[in-house]
Formats: C-alpha cells, sequence, structure tokens
C-alpha cells in the first residue's frame, strides 16, 4: 500500500509537466513569381487567437462556433493589420486579408500581396499574441526565389530582414 501511494506522489507530478500548453503559430510565406504576388497562410490554435480576440476588442466572438460574431473577419483583419508588417525591398507593403478557415483546433488566416516584381530584400515583423501570451514563438517559413528560410520570432525580438 506504501508503494502505491510513493508511486502516485511520484508519477503525478510528472502528469503536470507533460500538460503544459505551448503558444506558438507558424506563417508560411511564398513568393510565386509566375504570379508577382507574395501568399502568406497563418496557422493560430483557435483558443489562443480567440482569447487574445476578445480581450484586445471588449467582444465574445465564439470562433469556429454557430454563435461566432458576424464581423469577425473584420476584427481579424484589424488585428492583423496592427500586428504584422511586411517590408519588401525596403518599402512596407500592404497585404490583403483573404479570409479564414478551421481545421479542428486551428485556423489558418490566408493573406497576399499583389504586384510584386522581384525581391531583394524581405523583412517580417510578427507581434501577433505577445500581448496576451509572454510565452508566444512565432515561426517564420520562408519561400522566396526558391531560398528556403525558417526563423522564431518571439517578444524581444519580433522582426527579421533577409537579403536574396
Amino acid at each position: 500500500m506504501i508503494k502505491k501511494i510513493l508511486l502516485v506522489l511520484i508519477i503525478l507530478p510528472l502528469f503536470a509537466f507533460t500538460l503544459h500548453k505551448y503558444y506558438i503559430s507558424l506563417t508560411k510565406i511564398d513568393y510565386v513569381k509566375e504570379k508577382k504576388t507574395v501568399q502568406i497562410t497563418m496557422r493560430f490554435f483557435i483558443d489562443d487567437i480567440e482569447k487574445t480576440l476578445n480581450d484586445r476588442f471588449q467582444k465574445s466572438f465564439e470562433l469556429a462556433t454557430k454563435n461566432e460574431l458576424k464581423k469577425t473577419d473584420n476584427y481579424i483583419a484589424l488585428y492583423i493589420n496592427q500586428k504584422f508588417h511586411i517590408k519588401i525591398n525596403d518599402h512596407e507593403k500592404s497585404y490583403e486579408y483573404l479570409g479564414k478557415e478551421y481545421d479542428n483546433d486551428v485556423v489558418y488566416f490566408y493573406l497576399e500581396i499583389v504586384d510584386i516584381e522581384n525581391i531583394s530584400t524581405f523583412e517580417v515583423q510578427n507581434k501577433m499574441l505577445f500581448e496576451e501570451f509572454e510565452e508566444q514563438q512565432n515561426f517564420i517559413k520562408l519561400n522566396i526565389n526558391n531560398q528556403h528560410k525558417i526563423f522564431i520570432l518571439i517578444k524581444d525580438n519580433d522582426k527579421d530582414l533577409l537579403n536574396f
């Protein structure tokens, strides 16, 4: 009996560490030279983005449910525009928010920058979710001019510049 109690007392704290939540996002950026476009796909956990939007705009968005606010896409586009910035060849570029898609516990956001003739420098800043989660890490995966780069942005280092 004492062995069983000791075993439970030793094993139980180990389970607490396996329940740790990671705060990560993935943004995939592809330059499609033939179409002169930069295509951006962002991937977030629904509960993380929902909490951030709820706190920032003081509303209950209820993402991926039948009760989701009708103007959710407007708020998402506004939030992304406030927190995500791209410079191409030293010029700030605007992008179009194309929409979102839910897949289980993940939401995908789709963005596009048009009329890009060439890319020699590419700077990305992604501050999304940093105000809500101190441990947030935003992974950026680039495919530009047939070069693949991956880097991680954190609160203290929220942008990176690449030369091609």
